[in-house]
């Protein structure tokens, strides 16, 4: 079966627009693809910062919950737009805010994967260091040698699943799905057997604060997916009722494995009463023999994300207007994620907390002015002009109501924000900004005089070679 998808893909290329008679992809597929690449030590660490909070343990799995269904439908309706249009994500984007406007959000979206890649980079460079040491002690010189050396070796794997493009990305989550899902099942095992004891998080009084920071702090993580999702949606048939199972399958992928890798972190950081702190060696004391099961699972996921990472980044660099060919854009990307990977290697802990909270702030507006421009105001119509200001002053709108609310920034970088104190630190801008951005791009699209549509509008195809 696997030679079979094989076959050919040495000729795989990577579109932004994808021809009907192209998309030969089964919507179940985007379950596998999703549901493995979210199998990820990202999710664990998230679920081992939960503990720090001291929320009691029902209410801090409730806000796992809900924030994972939230973030996991934005995700999924950004996969409806795939099978529709044939279309990537920042492609589509581009008709919505125009062919200049649009590359703005492909900048952001460069930066968001590359941010994330870094994070995964890391992460399992780490994990394969720990492998390597034993978690015996090495000198400074052999530290910083093996930190390249791991850097290196673990770009290279990524690059390798991304070698024929889409279809070899398919396939290689979907064996992920299976290895990632028995492994974290192995862990979960580990720690049930060892005991936990919850007495102390029952006993834990509610917090309306605490319970919406750890709310946004997972719901930060898994909307951010959304810029990425019909990049690997628009292959599916083009087919009557393929978008919507699209959006699905999608959803239930991504939702499922978040959720689940964030509940076995947050349950193993009860267990080791690890208080938000998180080290490959927590895996000797928890899985005892098997302690190099935790760290490959670690390695492993960090991989699964950062090909959909990688993918996506090649993606919204050809959607900036760059010609150069796969040689040249993948080892430019490769280089840079590493130069990154060199300098928060040591400091991964505050770059992961506050990367996911103050990046993700051009996401949610972005989502709310994509939902109503699609679905209440111009559907596939693509907008041909070089600059639409009705979508883009709703979105930059949208940003500067929420930014009384954003209160990571007080938090990271001192800057004083009006509504800190009322809030106690929790971040509530991102839903302010998707409402308000969602609302003031119906209301200028139409009532606007200047309201510009055309259904008409004929592809760009552009390719990586």
């Amino acid at each position: 079966m696997i030679n079979s998808n094989l076959n050919g893909m040495k000729d795989d290329t990577i579109e932004l627009s994808v021809n009907p008679s192209d998309r030969t992809v089964n919507p179940v597929s985007l379950f596998y693809l999703w549901f493995g690449s979210n199998l990820t030590v990202a999710d664990f660490v998230l679920g081992v910062l939960v503990e720090s909070f001291g929320l009691s343990l029902y209410y801090a799995i409730l806000a796992l919950f809900l924030a994972n269904i939230f973030g996991g439908t934005l995700v999924g309706v950004m996969a409806y737009l795939g099978p529709e249009s044939g279309k990537g994500q920042m492609d589509i984007s581009k008709g919505i805010f125009g062919a200049t406007g649009g590359r703005g959000f492909s900048a952001l979206q460069f930066l968001n994967t590359i941010g994330w890649l870094t994070v995964n980079l890391i992460i399992s460079s780490r994990a394969l260091r720990f492998i390597i040491t034993r978690g015996s002690t090495i000198s400074l010189t052999e530290s910083y040698i093996l930190e390249g050396i791991t850097l290196a070796a673990t770009m290279i794997a990524i690059i390798l699943t991304v070698l024929y493009g889409h279809r070899s990305i398919k396939i290689f989550e979907k064996v992920m799905s299976v290895v990632l899902g028995v492994l974290f099942l192995i862990v979960i095992v580990f720690i049930l057997r060892s005991g936990i004891n919850l007495s102390t998080f029952e006993a834990y009084p509610f917090s309306l604060i605490n319970f919406t920071a750890i709310f946004m702090l997972s719901f930060s993580y898994i909307m951010s997916w959304g810029p990425y999702a019909s990049d690997y949606s628009r292959y599916v048939k083009a087919k009557e009722g393929n978008p919507g199972k699209s959006a699905i399958w999608t959803m239930l992928g991504v939702t499922t494995a978040s959720f689940g890798v964030e509940l076995v972190g947050y349950l193993f950081a009860i267990s080791l009463n690890l208080n938000g702190s998180f080290s490959n060696s927590m895996f000797i004391s928890s899985l005892g023999v098997f302690w190099v099961l935790g760290s490959i699972t670690i390695f492993l996921g960090g991989v699964a994300a950062n090909s959909i990472n990688l993918y996506s980044n090649m993606m919204s660099v050809r959607s900036l207007g760059f010609k150069a060919g796969r040689k040249i854009i993948v080892p430019g990307i490769a280089i840079t994620a590493i130069i990154l990977g060199v300098i928060f290697f040591n400091t991964f802990s505050d770059y992961f907390e506050g990367f996911l909270y103050v990046l993700d702030y051009w996401i949610t507006p972005w989502l709310g002015v994509m939902i109503a421009e699609y679905f209440f105001v111009r559907r596939n119509d693509s907008y041909t002009g070089k600059i639409n200001w009705n979508p883009i002053v709703a979105y930059l709108l949208g940003i500067i109501v929420s930014i009384p609310f954003m209160d990571t920034i007080q938090f990271y970088f001192g800057v004083p924000i009006p509504f800190y104190g009322i809030t106690g630190g929790s971040d509530i801008s991102y839903f302010i900004s998707f409402v308000a951005a969602f609302f003031i791009t119906i209301i200028l699209e139409k009532y606007s005089k200047n309201i510009s549509l055309s259904s008409n509008a004929t592809p760009e195809k552009n390719r990586i070679t």
